[in-house]
C-alpha cells in the first residue's frame, strides 16, 4: 500500500469520515459510561445482561470502537487506499445495521443506517472511478 495516493480522496469524502468518527466514538463513549442514555428506548434492555459490557452493548462498542479508531488512522495517514478500506467496513456495517434494524421495526435507526450506507457506496464508487481515470 503506497502513499502516492493523498490527493485521490474528494474533500467531501473526508469531511463524511470525520464526521462518522465523530458520531461512532460519540456513541461508543456513551455507551461505555451512560448505557441507558444511548439505548434506554432499545426493547431489550430489561433482558438480564443486556447493557452488560459482556453481551450486546459490549459487542456494539467493541465494533463501534473499532470502526472509529480504523477510520481515524486512515484520515491521518490520508491514504486513499486505506480510506477506500474504511468505507467497505462502513458499508457492511452501516448496511447490517439497515437490515438488523428493518427485522426489528426500528425504522429512524434503519433509516439512519441505510442513508449511510448509500453515501459510502457512492464515495467507494466516486474513489474507485478516480482511480480508474489516473
Amino acid at each position: 500500500m503506497t502513499n502516492n495516493s493523498m490527493t485521490t480522496t474528494p474533500k467531501w469524502i473526508k469531511i463524511y469520515l470525520w464526521i462518522t468518527f465523530v458520531i461512532t466514538l460519540g456513541a461508543s463513549l456513551a455507551g461505555y459510561f451512560k448505557p441507558d442514555a444511548l439505548l434506554g428506548t432499545w426493547e431489550a434492555v430489561s433482558a438480564g445482561g443486556a447493557l452488560s459490557l459482556a453481551g450486546p452493548l459490549g459487542l456494539f462498542l467493541s465494533r463501534n470502537m473499532a470502526t472509529a479508531v480504523v477510520t481515524i488512522f486512515a484520515l491521518v495517514k490520508n491514504n486513499a487506499s486505506m480510506i477506500k478500506i474504511v468505507l467497505v467496513l462502513r458499508i457492511v456495517s452501516d448496511g447490517l445495521d439497515l437490515v438488523n434494524n428493518l427485522i426489528a421495526d426500528n425504522m429512524q435507526v434503519a433509516i439512519m443506517g441505510g442513508v449511510m450506507c448509500l453515501i459510502e457506496i457512492f464515495a467507494f464508487v466516486t474513489m474507485s472511478k478516480k482511480q480508474e481515470v489516473k
